[in-house]
């Protein structure tokens, strides 16, 4: 099996306050990262989500902007609802089941704001 180094990147789970650890494999060098994005979702090293509560309420909220121009539009309620469905809440649930569980209240909060952003009147 050939490691191409320049696609390859290392990330190192620990709980450790210093952890120097760096894997060797000969002739090869991997950078290596403190935090990684697989699949749309953001991994520390550390296992905190908070990278990754911060990009999908980044992500969001541009969404949520867009459904308010759509809003001062005149777009009807049944399609703003459409959209919001769609649009943003894809966003917000995607791999919930990985890292929602596992939220400080905090990050929690930041994403209730978001939901409740989206109250359409």
């Amino acid at each position: 099996m050939n490691i191409n180094s320049e696609k390859s990147k290392e990330i190192i789970i620990s709980f450790a306050q210093n952890s120097n650890f760096r894997s060797t494999i000969p002739n090869i060098n991997i950078d290596g990262r403190d935090i990684a994005q697989v699949l749309g979702v953001t991994i520390s090293q550390d296992l905190t989500w908070n990278k990754h509560v911060d990009n999908i309420v980044k992500k969001a909220g541009k969404r949520l902007y867009m459904l308010y121009q759509l809003k001062r539009a005149g777009i009807t309620q049944k399609d703003l609802a459409s959209v919001y469905v769609s649009v943003v809440r894809p966003v917000l649930e995607y791999a919930c089941p990985v890292w929602h569980t596992n939220l400080p209240q905090y990050l929690s909060d930041n994403i209730e704001v978001i939901k409740k952003g989206t109250k359409i009147k």
